[in-house]
């Protein structure tokens, strides 16, 4: 299961400069000449049990022309880091570069807007989108203020990914912050403003009853956006909400919900949570949150039935968010910003007490969207679907793009290998021996569902247990098939030859039954079991034709296994005679 650890990491200009109109805002950015935290993340990093991953490093800066300067110091950082993995690091160049290419190569007009590196949200998104192009199966979401202490992480964030679980198949998992006390709860003393905005005390609810509690996974109305584990088939469909600027975390569990996937929690998948002390003053966090919430409020209310989609309701999500998507929401943000303007008074600080009052009135005249949110997310998601679909049909063009950004590989080496644009895959798929039958128009149709995939040598193309991909055309190198015993020894069943097909048994049984490995580099075509479907339905004689001859050469395949086995059984049997 090919994964990927994407860490977005937030720069802003040197100390003693002033924040100049149109620079990004985020909670914590690093100065360019100041102290920094991404490389004691990296360094926990050398810990990990298991490191079969790339890495993927968002550099997100302020401004654009402090964009460079950032790309220098995370290069910097990385090199003082000496990993051993892929190491893409995704710049406002690489952004700008991938866009020229969708722009040359597709049909995406409006969609191309949700290709952005400033925000949380859309700085999520490009989390998502980055490790859609390297061709990641999950992608790991944390944030470069934490540091992994388990060193069974990435196992246990793989262990429930893909596989069916109390009835559902499980593709998005959310680990939890230990803070430096080892707790979970957040590290915050209640004060009487709190008294109607009791968020940490909903939270702290939600934690005891979701994180303390058995059985391990469970399905959870929050996640951290620092320990997400997402499965490729949900990224592939729900976006992070652009028009929500913070929550977003909680607002991708809220908009995964709707669209049929549930989130569970992991209460044994921690990670260390060391953030630098937030400087804004608190009737500005507490203003976030009222937005925050006012706007998930109107997503949840604006709902109507809709095809393939679920109606959700505030109390799927008690006791945290639940609480703060209520009818008394209202009530509580004037409560509380009425207790707060009070404090601030009572200090002598007449500014704070008049943002707090500005609070009240903004709740009611500006942070209530407008539009029609459930429509407009709606509206954001098919731009993503078809965003990813149109991305698929020049993924090699695309991943060329973002290996040049790959700190760890050499670009030379990368250059001699074998890049297959639609028009390479029209042609290997024309050459393969089982499609001769097929007719140009047909081809076509395949090849505009199929991408190449690059794979190193041991890596795992396929794992026991895990959802197929779809059909898997081999068109260099050698996998090995195996299994492994009970004490984790590799077991060789087969190998299997450049121009062979695998993955027509996924047609029967969703879940492979074997591992699959790169014996040596390898290049495989890739036509998805989801666009096979889809191809199925919209074009039944095509589909047809080729369920045939999969089937067929499922049967040649098991045929031949039962007559190996046959004669094994033989042999056997007469050495027994002769015995």
């Amino acid at each position: 299961m090919r994964t990927s650890i994407v860490i977005p990491t937030y720069w802003q200009r040197n100390i003693g400069e002033k924040w100049q109109e149109g620079d990004a805002v985020y909670d914590h950015p690093t100065f360019l000449n100041g102290d920094e935290t991404l490389s004691r993340t990296l360094e926990s990093m050398k810990d990990l049990n298991n490191k079969d991953f790339n890495l993927i490093l968002i550099v997100c800066p302020t401004a654009d022309e402090i964009a460079e300067e950032a790309e220098k110091r995370v290069r910097k950082i990385l090199d003082e880091a000496e990993l051993e993995m892929d190491q893409y690091v995704f710049t406002v160049d690489t952004l700008e570069r991938i866009k020229e290419s969708l722009v040359k190569n597709t049909r995406l007009i409006e969609e191309l807007d949700l290709l952005n590196i400033k925000g949380y949200s859309n700085v999520r998104n490009l989390c998502l989108y980055s490790a859609f192009l390297v061709g990641a199966d999950v992608a790991i979401l944390i944030d470069d203020d934490e540091i992994f202490e388990n060193n069974m992480f990435v196992d246990m964030a793989k262990e429930h990914i893909g596989k069916r679980i109390y009835g559902d198949i499980v593709y998005g998992v959310a680990g939890y912050y230990l803070n430096k006390k080892d707790e979970y709860y957040d590290d915050v003393n209640m004060v009487p403003w709190m008294t109607y905005w009791d968020r940490f005390g909903s939270k702290t609810k939600a934690f005891d009853k979701i994180i303390s509690c058995e059985p391990r996974l469970k399905r959870t109305p929050f996640a951290f956006g620092g320990a997400m584990v997402i499965h490729r088939n949900l990224f592939s469909v729900v976006p992070f909400d652009p028009n929500i600027t913070r929550g977003e975390d909680i607002d991708y569990v809220i908009n995964s919900k709707m669209f049929g996937f549930d989130f569970f929690l992991d209460n044994r998948l921690s990670i260390k949570h060391l953030p630098p002390k937030k400087h804004h003053p608190i009737w500005k966090r507490l203003r976030e949150d009222i937005y925050r919430f006012l706007y998930d409020q109107a997503k949840i209310r604006t709902q109507y039935e809709v095809n393939n989609m679920r109606t959700i309701t505030s109390k799927d999500f008690d006791p945290y968010p639940g609480d703060f998507l209520n009818d008394d929401l209202e009530d509580k943000i004037f409560k509380t910003n009425i207790l707060l303007a009070m404090e601030y008074l009572a200090m002598g600080d007449v500014e704070g007490c008049r943002e707090s009052i500005k609070n009240i009135y903004l709740s009611k005249f500006d942070a209530i969207p407008r539009k029609d949110v459930f429509t407009e997310y709606r509206e954001i998601q098919r731009y993503w679907s078809y965003l990813i679909k149109e991305s698929r049909g020049i993924r090699s063009k695309l991943y060329k793009i973002v290996e040049e950004y790959n700190h760890y590989r050499e670009h030379d080496e990368f250059e001699a290998k074998l890049i297959m644009d639609k028009k390479h895959v029209k042609k290997a798929l024309r050459e393969y021996p089982e499609f001769s039958e097929l007719e140009n128009s047909e081809i076509e149709m395949l090849s505009n569902i199929a991408y190449v995939q690059t794979y190193k040598k041991d890596d795992f193309i396929f794992e026991k247990g895990q959802e197929s991909k779809g059909l898997l055309i081999l068109i260099k190198g050698e996998i090995k098939i195996v299994q492994f015993d009970e004490n984790h020894e590799e077991l060789l069943i087969n190998v299997v030859k450049t121009n062979n097909i695998i993955g027509e048994a996924t047609l029967i049984n969703r879940y492979h039954s074997v591992n699959g490995a790169a014996k040596e580099p390898c290049e495989v075509i890739i036509v998805e079991r989801e666009e096979l479907e889809k191809l199925i339905v919209e074009c039944p004689s095509f589909g047809n034709k080729l369920l045939r001859m999969m089937l067929s050469k499922l049967y040649n395949k098991l045929s031949d296994t039962n007559t190996i086995y046959k004669m094994n059984l033989q042999l056997s049997d007469g050495l027994e005679k002769q015995q």
